[in-house]
Order: C-alpha cells, then sequence, then structure tokens
C-alpha cells in the first residue's frame, strides 16, 4: 500500500466549525496531526468562533439567523415562505454568496485535496452543501467526504418539508461526483447511506493517538478542584460530552441520587477504591459535567439543572472553564477537556444516539470505568471487541410531564451495585488495561495513517 506521504501537496479540511471539544472537531484534529506527520500543508476552513482556523466564512455557521430560518422551513414548518419554490430561491442565494467566498479561498490556496467534514450529511446548512457541490464539480478537485451524522438520522431534520426539497437533499446531501469518495464512522451507516442513496463508502471510525502521555494530575490542572471548590474525597461521575438532549444525560442524576443514599454509600465509607481513593465520612456521589451546550440545547440544559436541584443532585458544570486545549492568560486558566479526566473515578457515557464514540475513547484510554447505554452503533460495531464496562441497558422510559427519558428503577438498583462492586474490585485495573489494549489495537492513531492512505492513495497517481 502506498504511503500518503507527498510532495508537500497541500489538503484542506473543510467543517463548521474547528478547535471545539466536540467529537468532529477532535476528529478533525487527529487528521490534521496524521497528515501533517505524513507530509501534507494543512488548512482549515470553518465557520466563525472556530480555534485555529485557516479560513472563515461566516455562512458556514449554522447558528447564524438566515441559515437556522433555512433549516427550520426546510424541515420543521414552511411559514417564512409562500412556497418549496421560494425557499430554494432563498437557499439559491445564500449559496451564491458562500460559493463566491469559497472560490477567492480556493484560488489562493489551490489545494490538491479536500476534506468535508459533515459538511454533505448534516442537514443543518444544506445551502453550503450546494456550494461544495458545484465548486467541486467545476474544479475536479479530489474529495472526500466524511459522514458523522447524516440528516436522516436526526428527528427533527428526517423529514423535508415537501417533494422539492426531498429532491434538493437527493442531489446534495449527500452527492455523486467522479471524484469524491465517501466515508462513514460506523457499519450502520455505512449501510443506510448505500440503501437510500446508493452510495458506497468506507469506515473510519472514531480514533485516538495512544502514544500521548497518560492524562494526569499535574501543576497545571491541580487547581481544578479549587477553581469549583470541589472536595476532592468526593467521588467523581464525569460526563465529558457536550450537553445535548441524544446524549440522555439525564439518566446519571437518578443513579447517583441512589447512590448516595445510605444503603449503597456506607458500602464504600472507609475503604480505598480500585484508584487509591480514601472514601471518608463526607465523601459522596458528585456528577461532574465538563461539556458544553449547544443553543439548540439551551432548553435541554435548563430541564438538566432543574432536575439535579430537585432532586439535590450534587454536581458541577465545569464548561465554562474547558477549552479545546488548556491555557491561562491574566491569572485565568482554561483546562482542556482532558484534564477533567484524572478526576474522575468513573465515567458516564448515556448516548442514545452515537456515530461512534469518542467519550467512550477517551474513558478507556484514561483507564476509567465507564457506564454506557448500548446504542445501537455500540452494540453492532463495538461491544463485540470484549470490552468490560457498566452496562446502562438499552432500554429507557419517556416521563410524560418532562418529556425526558430515565431507567426502570430495577435497572438503576442493578447499575448502583455494579458500581459499588467495580469500585472496590481487586480485579478492575486488568480489565480496565485489557479494555487500553483493544483500543489501541483497533482505534490507534496508527489505524486512522492506515485508513486515510486508503481513502486518499487513489488520487496520489
Amino acid at each position: 500500500m502506498k504511503s500518503v506521504v507527498t510532495a508537500k501537496k497541500t489538503v484542506l479540511i473543510c467543517h463548521y466549525r474547528v478547535g471545539w471539544t466536540d467529537g468532529v472537531s477532535l476528529e478533525i484534529d487527529k487528521r490534521v496531526d496524521v497528515l501533517k506527520e505524513a507530509g501534507w500543508n494543512v488548512y482549515l476552513l470553518a465557520g466563525p468562533n472556530s480555534k485555529g482556523a485557516d479560513y472563515v466564512i461566516d455562512e458556514l455557521n449554522f447558528d447564524l439567523p438566515e441559515i437556522r430560518k433555512i433549516t427550520d422551513n426546510a424541515f420543521s414548518e414552511l411559514k417564512d415562505f409562500r412556497s418549496e419554490a421560494d425557499l430554494l430561491k432563498e437557499i439559491g442565494k445564500v449559496s451564491d454568496l458562500f460559493s463566491i467566498k469559497l472560490n477567492r479561498i480556493l484560488d489562493e490556496l489551490n489545494p490538491d485535496f479536500i476534506l468535508l467534514h459533515n459538511i454533505f450529511s448534516h442537514g443543518r446548512n444544506i445551502p453550503c452543501a450546494k456550494s461544495f457541490y458545484e465548486v467541486l464539480k467545476k474544479r475536479n478537485i479530489p474529495a472526500l467526504a466524511t459522514h458523522h451524522d447524516f440528516y436522516w438520522e436526526r428527528e427533527h431534520l428526517k423529514e423535508p418539508v415537501g417533494r422539492e426539497i426531498q429532491k434538493y437533499m437527493d442531489q446534495y446531501v449527500p452527492p455523486v461526483l467522479p471524484r469524491l469518495k465517501h466515508a462513514v464512522i460506523n457499519s450502520i451507516a455505512g449501510t443506510e447511506l448505500l440503501s437510500k442513496t446508493g452510495i458506497e463508502s468506507f469506515i473510519i471510525p472514531d480514533t485516538l493517538d495512544f502514544q500521548i502521555a497518560p492524562w494526569l494530575k499535574d501543576s497545571f490542572n491541580s487547581t481544578l478542584p479549587s477553581d469549583f471548590s470541589m472536595n476532592e474525597d468526593d467521588i467523581f461521575i464525569l460526563q465529558a460530552t457536550r450537553i445535548v438532549k441524544r446524549k440522555g444525560i439525564e439518566l446519571i442524576p437518578p443513579i447517583i441520587k441512589r447512590l448516595n443514599e445510605p444503603e449503597y454509600l456506607n458500602r464504600l465509607k472507609g475503604k480505598i477504591l480500585y484508584n487509591g481513593k480514601m472514601v471518608k465520612e463526607d465523601s459522596r456521589f458528585v456528577f461532574l459535567l465538563a461539556g458544553y451546550a449547544e443553543d439548540e440545547a439551551l432548553t435541554y440544559l435548563d430541564s438538566l439543572k432543574k432536575m439535579m436541584a430537585d432532586q439535590n443532585i450534587p454536581h458541577y458544570f465545569l464548561g465554562s472553564k474547558v477549552a479545546a486545549e488548556r491555557n491561562e492568560a491574566g491569572g485565568l486558566k482554561k483546562y482542556s477537556l482532558f484534564d477533567t479526566y484524572p478526576y474522575a473515578d468513573i465515567v458516564s457515557f448515556p448516548s442514545q444516539v452515537e456515530g461512534w464514540g469518542n467519550q467512550f475513547l477517551e474513558a478507556v484510554f484514561a483507564k476509567k470505568p465507564v457506564l454506557v447505554f448500548e446504542y445501537s452503533v455500540f452494540i453492532k460495531d463495538i461491544k463485540d471487541e470484549g470490552y468490560k464496562f457498566i452496562s446502562l441497558g438499552n432500554k429507557v422510559q419517556t416521563d410524560k410531564k418532562s418529556g425526558l427519558i430515565k431507567l426502570s428503577d430495577n435497572k438503576i438498583d442493578q447499575v448502583c451495585n455494579e458500581v459499588i462492586e467495580t469500585l472496590l474490585s481487586e480485579d478492575i485495573m486488568s480489565d480496565l488495561n485489557n479494555n487500553y489494549d483493544l483500543a489501541e489495537k483497533n482505534n490507534s492513531r496508527k489505524s486512522l495513517s492506515k485508513l486515510m492512505t486508503i481513502a486518499m492513495e487513489h488520487y496520489e497517481d
């Protein structure tokens, strides 16, 4: 197999944003490292408020009012336009403006290859999909479109408002072009893509660089507990994902509430956990939420806050001091997402829908026990590899009043018992080391490099 090593060719990576702590941004960071190591000149194009973008186009921001207006009318209700034809005219107007800016960048950079992430699949910015299609077709630039999410996987985006919008989606999201390859991040998505569109793809799952230094407590992150007035004797359950409804975060507070009852907590007091932490008389289980909330998830965030206040769940929202990379300015620290892992005794991963599962890999790398809701991709692509984890099951109930999901009381008790047993287990470190070895074998930076080579070698002739 040929290497992706080039004679200093140029690749442009495009996404709605870069330099954040969401899964796609993290995967882009990994591709940047792999491609630079392989000899590429790498440039990033993204929307505003990105960190590290070489080029910015405002219209890539799917939260712009004009973009959200198009999305709402294309998928929810045609309320701001008289007809689909008028909506398509507005889409074309935004697309034309975007194309002008995109062409200027391509004239300057003249890339040899373009990597697109979610541009042709997401559904939250359909004007820019048309722009990229037309530019790639006209310039005949080889490209790889990686689809982390498809619009038909999201309840609020799965049904276009009418036939004309559906025809638009069929043409551009995702499109077919002679020099455009397609990648997905799990086998279920690949099967659905082929079934719905006839487009063949290959799988590039989430990966992690297992050669980096372990995430440990150090002089920089040693101040994280004091910044939030945390008691380090507490037992911390870390939620390291963004705060988005599909992450199922509301499954965890009732577990913490139950764990803090004497029936469970007293089984730990005075004992030493698997990681050497002594559980003291005043120790309790505490929920740490390290991610940020999307604009569209602020109502969900409010629901979580109310839920935890009503049930008196000990918790800390760390997102205000968490960034893609640790930094310090004016005496104020921003911690990286990975600075939060050393303080976790357990990691929670209750997602209902995931393209793959970055935070599961992170928990495995950090050698932490992990609570996992068995979402469909986990069952299909991950579970059978042999990982040890605490299962939240694969069934939930929906609270009619709040609209939030929940586990049955019996399941909560089962999970709580397993949490206590895991924290006290003499064998857990062996299991965690085995988890680490499995992930290093299947989802390392080395495997990503091989997959990127396969994806790009066809165009290296």
